[in-house]
């Protein structure tokens, strides 16, 4: 049954207006919630999933209380986690997993992938838009502000907040 929500999320929901769209939008976001919670491995309350989010099957995609999505998100090859009151931003890129590369007597192309790597975003989280987060990723803390356009190669400490590519810690939320 969870693969047929998959197709009806893909072929229909995928490409229904944003949920800042007058009128029709908070039915669009009411709607896609309802089929990801059938879909994703956990949900909590007051979920928002904006347009054209891609994350695979969503088998592997938790998502806490008040936390959201944004539009275009693209979710590849991770098992992911987020927290509660998470605010993801538009164009985000969570790549996991990754290409073999140790052999130079075959193409890369032709020695497979990595398997799934895990990624687990704290609660009370802000992802700017544009944010690239690399397979190296495994943790993003709780209290977390990542700016737009940042590339995340390493794990980030709980209260900080960090930008640029790589990104860096600018400050401490505390």
């Amino acid at each position: 049954m969870r693969n047929l929500y998959t197709i009806l999320y893909y072929t229909i929901l995928y490409y229904t207006p944003n949920s800042t769209a007058p009128i029709i939008g908070k039915l669009c976001k009411k709607i896609r919630g309802w089929v990801c919670r059938r879909i994703f491995m956990a949900t909590g309350k007051n979920i928002n999933i904006c347009t054209k989010v891609y994350f695979g099957n969503g088998h592997n995609l938790s998502i806490g209380d008040n936390s959201g999505l944004g539009p275009h998100l693209r979710c590849y090859n991770s098992r992911l986690t987020i927290g509660n009151d998470v605010m993801i931003g538009e164009d985000v890129l969570i790549q996991g997993g990754g290409h073999k590369i140790e052999r130079t007597d075959i193409p890369m192309r032709l020695q497979g992938g990595k398997p799934q790597t895990d990624l687990t975003i704290g609660n009370d989280v802000w992802i700017g838009s544009r944010v690239t987060i690399l397979p190296s990723v495994r943790h993003i803390g709780n209290g977390v502000i990542i700016g737009a356009c940042s590339v995340v190669t390493k794990d980030v400490p709980n209260y900080t907040i960090v930008a640029g590519n790589p990104a860096k810690i600018i400050r401490y939320r505390k």
